[in-house]
């Protein structure tokens, strides 16, 4: 029998596959093109080389296949961009800033040739777009709030949902506001000052959306938006929509004037990672239906500056319809509504919140608000100082609560597992252990609605529910002062204590709070040990109560809102 040929043996066979795969895919490495785009470019050059840019993102977007990067130079953009061609997951898109340049994506545009006053109030004729912002002098280092809008904000108002408006037409005007007249076409400017707003840079928004992904593994870094229009032309929306896979890493997505960020509608895998989606007119980031996504070290401060109804849409995050995903390693405070928000995320797949510092959220709803939601885990999070709840189930189940930290909440209840009866849902297996719960000044330290026919299989323990100088708060049906009376009435927290966690710097408004607790605090050692999930930056069992009790915690200021500077 003649000899194998050496190519045909099996073994060679798999080494040849793998040395063709090698070399498509460095061949795929070497071919993959670099375009850049400057604002002093012309979107009739090539873009290949940095001396030669095109003008335009969406230029550079339509040349641009699987690998290629597309790179930004320092300059402000003023357009919409639509990706409608991705790349794979060894070979995305990329689109970045240059080197450590400062490309900005604006939704607004320069407005010149305001007409002479009527006292104070100069006017813009010919103007047919119904804008939701106008700012005067924005600066990036040191940013303004827009103007203040009156009247009704567009044809999308719902009393319900969108703010109250202020004032109803031009006599309604006020320093520091501005009025679109659309049967007259004309845009009303009144600055603080009452000065000529030709002698200002005024940005008035124009575009629905600023980038918007419908293509598969697009990469964006190092880039910022600003200012955008969505609520002239749909109910809801954001600045940046990200589609299947893609990653936004190291942005900055600040006053836009709905949602700063979508994680894909209906689309999965999106992740956000070290990136500031902050001062956004609604909410920072949005989950409509979104699936598998990834939220990590992001900043989420300030949003719903337009005050929306909260109680409707508004904060930090919101992920609606089935969304799961990871929330993580984030801080997420000063929003006016709640922190982290998952509603109706109710499809059974794992939904995380972890290691995040969420701080001085209100007046409504929760720091984190679990609604109408399925198997939660939320824990080391450091909560404080938010006005009404820290923790909320609210109609949902199967959710797992500990090892978080839950200071200083003002208004209504430190942890609360709660919202039924409500049609269509119901409130079972939910355990809640291994939290501090302390320092408050709510009307409840820990709520737990009674057994009934939506409500079973609840449990709480391995807690320490603390108050300074007072009895403890607790609820389920009837109300308690004392844990002993509660254990005995409930059945719930045997092995919960009620003791000063010793933190290392608990103080009042305005000062220092570090929420590590001091060695020899009765909190270590006092809980349920459980095991690390998947990702977890605590290496090791613990069976402390509290958020990563052990480690550095994050420090706060409390009750001191960052301020901005007023327009002149």
């Amino acid at each position: 029998m003649p000899a194998m040929p050496a190519f045909a043996h099996p073994a060679c066979r798999a080494l040849l596959t793998l040395a063709t795969a090698l070399c498509l895919t460095w061949a795929g490495a070497a071919n993959a093109a670099s375009y850049y785009v400057a604002p002093n470019g012309s979107d009739a050059a090539s873009g290949t080389a940095v001396e030669n840019p095109m003008q335009t993102i969406q230029k550079a977007v339509q040349r641009a296949a699987p690998g290629d990067t597309i790179y930004l130079r320092a300059g402000t953009y003023r357009e919409s961009v639509e990706v409608n061609k991705g790349g794979s997951a060894d070979r995305p898109v990329i689109i970045s800033a240059y080197k450590a340049e400062v490309p900005v994506i604006k939704g607004s545009d320069v407005v010149t040739g305001w007409e002479p006053p009527q006292g104070s109030i100069w006017k813009k004729t010919g103007w047919g777009v119904n804008s939701q912002q106008v700012f005067a002098d924005f600066d990036q280092a040191s940013p303004v709030k827009p103007l203040q809008q009156i009247g009704v904000p567009s044809r999308f108002y719902k009393e319900f949902e969108y703010p109250k408006p202020v004032g109803r037409g031009l006599t309604d005007m006020q320093p520091g506001s501005f009025y679109y007249d659309p049967a007259a076409s004309t845009l009303y400017v009144w600055l603080f000052d009452g000065s000529d707003p030709n002698s200002h840079q005024i940005e008035v928004s124009t575009r629905k959306s600023l980038l918007r992904i419908t293509a598969p593994h697009v990469h964006l870094k190092g880039l910022t938006f600003r200012h955008s229009n969505v609520s002239a032309f749909a109910q809801q929306g954001a600045a940046v929509e990200l589609g299947a896979y893609s990653l936004m890493e190291s942005c900055d997505v600040q006053y836009t004037d709905f949602a700063g960020v979508i994680l894909g509608y209906k689309q999965p895998g999106a992740q956000v990672i070290d990136s500031n989606i902050s001062n956004n007119g609604n909410s920072g980031l949005n989950g409509p239906a979104s699936y598998g996504f990834r939220v990590s070290g992001v900043t989420m401060n300030g949003n719903n500056y337009r005050n929306f109804n909260p109680l409707w849409h508004g904060g930090g995050l919101k992920a609606t319809t089935q969304a799961h995903g990871i929330v993580e390693r984030s801080e997420v405070a000063y929003n006016n509504g709640s922190g982290i928000w998952f509603d109706y995320a109710n499809g059974g797949e794992p939904i995380v919140i972890r290691n995040n510092f969420v701080h001085d959220n209100g007046p409504v709803d929760s720091a984190i608000f679990f609604e109408v939601s399925k198997n939660g885990h939320i824990y080391n999070n450091v909560i404080a100082n938010n006005a009404r709840r820290g923790i909320y189930i609210s109609g949902s189940n199967d959710t797992q609560v500990y090892n978080n930290t839950v200071y200083g909440t003002q208004t209504y209840a430190g942890i609360e597992l709660g919202g039924v009866p409500r049609a269509g849902a119901t409130l079972t297996n939910n355990y809640v252990y291994n939290n501090i719960i302390s320092h408050g000044s709510s009307r409840y330290d820990l709520i737990i609605a009674p057994n009934g026919a939506a409500v079973s299989g609840n449990e709480s323990n391995f807690n320490n529910i603390y108050r300074p100088n007072e009895p403890v708060r607790l609820s389920s049906g009837a109300n308690h002062t004392d844990l002993k009376a509660w254990q005995g009435a409930t059945r719930w927290d045997a092995s919960s204590i009620s003791a000063d966690p010793r933190f290392i710097a608990p103080a009042g408004p305005g000062q220092r709070v570090d929420l590590g607790v001091q060695p020899g605090s009765p909190v270590l050692g006092a809980g349920k040990a459980t095991a690390p999930q998947t990702g977890d930056s605590a290496p090791t069992t613990t069976a402390s109560i509290g958020a990563l009790t052990n480690a550095p915690l994050p420090q706060l200021r409390p009750h001191k809102r960052p301020q901005q500077r007023r327009a002149q």
